[in-house]
């Protein structure tokens, strides 16, 4: 061993800078030429760190630094979790208190002086947008617009009690509200179908049997708001249980590209949802897959249908916003942070000339109808409707949970403050749950509002009590003002929103330029979305982007690593020309953790690089250095005597293979045992493998698997150059 020792600082001289002495005294060439090299190119001399140690393997560095025995046993955590989580103090209550309704943290603190102002004037900003997108999107929900005002009342109030977010907006969206609506037209078709079948059938009994009633016996059809109901419960449910399971990363399974291009796609639906209203074209709704192509096929084939009035009233609607938004607004917005109302205006605008011109007693035109003053009485959702909404809630609260974590995180890492996404999961769900008996569809977080509500200087969640409080006066007093509104005003204000979720096809070239596998879960499930429908999209966009994980770990990056000439540093050979690789030994990086999925991978790399992509130097060493036949003494490596065999693969002139195994995060069993049988296949060649920086959880799991049983732990090295050294004492010990 110290022969070993003393030929490795013989080697720290050529290759590294163990031996500080030296350094002191003079320049070595190599380092005088990396000097060069980094004054050549402009960045100057770097600094130095000199390191006076012994080339260590693990054995040596667990003697200087052993590693401490487990302290944290399976009871001593459990005692902790008892006396942290359970045992009951007056702390401890506050504290839950506190976590469990987050206004009792920021409320006590709320400066009247500094943020009222700005959160009234926000508040008032919000009830402009909530009042037309409320309506609007109701009809997107396919229920009346007034309870798409219901929508941006009961579960906002819950927000501001159980929220994290100082900005998010909660109330209608344009997904969620198309998603609820989808399902809510199925189950409705669903069960006029089942009760005019039973109908039919009932009449033709009740003209055999007089004393039958032909009503006897028939199935309840649901009124859609209540179908919306009990889709807003189960949504409810299930994200308070996934907030109360700490569950919030499970969101994290939705990449940004599947994300992006899952609104995108649903911005196709929402524009194809909206034909009908925005032309007043006679236009049968479809749902299911294909349901966009089919509709917009049903359009062209009833082109004469379309009522002009109709599309003029959309036309001028979406004219008058987008100059209003993006002219006027635009212009305004620079000298005050309140924009010009465009939505209000046009709904008001929209409703007097519709009450005054009888738009729809003499041109047709479809209007928003009868809208109940105050509040409604809370009702029950329809619960033995839970097993046909099961599914759709499923993925109604995982969209509506990403959607509004996304928008949570940006803007509380925007302005710096701290968010608990379980809590918010939780803030949700009870809002949903609450909602449901209130006559209210789901919820969610709006692009539009939070963008609003955030550059109009809001500060806490008062802004949107302000907005609820403005909001109980719209629906105790002016709700019937809205009953001669045109719905193809509203379908305009639709139309206008999509605007910002449009900007989501930019993220497709960003995807493209960075990573084509990126690009590829983007495609696959915008296409997934549009061709098929949003459901299937989802779930095809989460399993592609999943594979894609799969993929990228089961064929990770490998590569052999050079020496950087005068350093330690060791980098690709096939990325850095001025990198040299050691004679005799040869140091792969493999890229991922090792488990069974990529073993085979693994070992097919390992052969495929020392086999084929030998520098000329190495290749030189052949007829020169130590050529070894098929005989010779056994590698110390290998302890026992059963040997696999190395196929065709010649390695005379290679000595030692060091795996740098710095990405590998895990071994689960199938990868040790393909990392034994390479280093048996290996050693029937002479030719030895170390292992270089493992990580702690890695040799943990070789400890476990007994690898050492096989293996000694000399070769075990805590660096690449630590092994290095160790090789070139190897290699030139004869």
């Amino acid at each position: 061993m110290a022969d070993k020792r003393s030929a490795a600082h013989h080697d720290a001289k050529e290759y590294g800078t163990f031996n500080s002495q030296d350094l002191r005294d003079s320049k070595n060439e190599k380092q005088q030429a990396l000097d060069s090299y980094m004054n050549a190119t402009g960045r100057g001399v770097p600094c130095r760190f000199e390191v006076d140690r012994d080339a260590m393997t693990q054995v040596l560095l667990d003697n200087v630094s052993p590693p401490l025995g487990s302290l944290n046993s399976f009871n001593e955590k459990f005692q902790a979790a008892f006396r942290n989580n359970v045992m009951v103090s007056c702390e401890c209550i506050g504290n839950f208190m506190q976590k469990a309704f987050p206004i009792l943290r920021w409320l006590p603190d709320y400066s009247i002086k500094n943020d009222l102002f700005l959160d009234v004037l926000t508040g008032l900003t919000l009830l402009i947008l909530h009042v037309p997108q409320g309506m609007a999107y109701a009809q997107l929900a396919s229920v009346s617009p007034i309870y798409g005002l219901y929508t941006s009342f009961y579960p906002v109030l819950i927000y501001i009690l159980l929220g994290t977010s100082k900005h998010v907006s909660i109330g209608t969206f344009a997904i969620s509200s198309l998603l609820a609506g989808t399902e809510v037209d199925f189950i409705y078709q669903q069960e006029k179908l089942t009760y005019d079948h039973m109908a039919a059938t009932m009449n033709a009994s009740a003209l055999a049997n007089t004393t039958l009633l032909p009503t006897d016996g028939l199935p309840i059809v649901h009124d859609k708001i209540h179908i919306a109901m009990i889709l807003t419960f189960m949504v409810g449910i299930l994200q308070t249980a996934m907030g109360l399971c700490r569950m919030g990363y499970l969101t994290s399974f939705m990449s940004d590209e599947m994300i992006s291009a899952f609104i995108t796609g649903t911005v196709i639906h929402i524009l194809t949802s909206q034909i009908k209203p925005f032309t007043g074209a006679n236009i049968t709704k479809i749902s299911g897959p294909f349901n966009v192509i089919l509709t917009w096929i049903s359009f062209f084939q009833t082109l004469e249908s379309v009522n002009y009035i109709v599309l003029l009233l959309s036309t001028c609607s979406l004219v008058f916003l987008i100059v209003v938004k993006e002219l006027i607004n635009g212009v305004a917005l620079k000298n005050s942070k309140v924009p010009i109302p465009a939505e209000l205006i046009l709904v008001v605008a929209g409703t007097l000339i519709s009450k005054y011109m009888c738009l729809h007693e003499c041109y047709d035109v479809e209007v928003v109808g009868l809208t109940p003053l105050g509040l409604k009485e809370p009702d029950l959702p329809p619960f033995e409707l839970v097993p046909k909404v099961l599914t759709s809630s499923m993925i109604l609260s995982i969209i509506c949970a990403a959607t509004t974590l996304s928008m949570v995180l940006i803007y509380a890492k925007k302005h710096e403050y701290e968010v608990d996404t379980n809590q918010e999961l939780v803030a949700y769900g009870v809002g949903g749950i609450f909602s449901s008996f209130f006559f209210c569809f789901p919820s969610c977080g709006s692009l539009s509002r939070t963008a609003m509500q955030e550059s109009s200087g809001g500060k806490t969640q008062i802004s949107s009590l302000v907005s609820c409080a403005l909001m109980l006066v719209v629906l105790l007093v002016l709700g019937p003002q809205f009953e001669p509104l045109p719905s193809c005003v509203l379908s305009a204000i639709i139309v206008m929103s999509l605007k910002s979720m449009l900007m989501y096809f930019g993220d497709l070239k960003r995807a493209w330029f960075s990573s084509k596998i990126d690009a590829s879960v983007w495609i696959v499930t915008f296409l997934s979305v549009v061709v098929l429908d949003m459901d299937y999209g989802l779930i095809i966009g989460i399993l592609f982007s999943l594979i894609t994980v799969l993929f990228r770990s089961q064929y990770p990056e490998t590569c052999l690593l050079g020496n950087l000439p005068g350093t330690e540093l060791y980098r690709c050979v096939g990325k850095y020309p001025n990198v040299t690789e050691i004679p005799g030994v040869k140091i792969f990086h493999f890229g991922a953790s090792i488990y069974f999925g990529n073993r085979e991978y693994f070992r097919s790399q390992i052969f495929h690089h020392v086999s084929f992509q030998q520098s000329s130097l190495a290749e030189a060493q052949i007829k020169y250095q130590n050529v070894r036949a098929e005989q010779g003494e056994k590698s110390k490596i290998v302890e026992d005597d059963d040997h696999l065999p190395f196929s065709d693969y010649k390695y005379d002139y290679l000595k030692v293979i060091i795996l740098e195994l710095s990405a590998v995060g895990y071994m689960d069993s199938g990868g040790i045992s393909m990392l034994l049988q390479i280093m048996r296949e290996f050693a029937v060649n002479n030719i030895m493998i170390y292992l270089s920086c493992v990580q702690e959880p890695v040799l943990e799991s070789l400890e476990r698997q007994g690898f050492f049983n096989s293996v000694s732990k000399e070769f075990l090295f805590p660096t690449v150059h630590d092994a290095v050294l160790y090789a070139k004492s190897e290699c030139f010990e004869s």
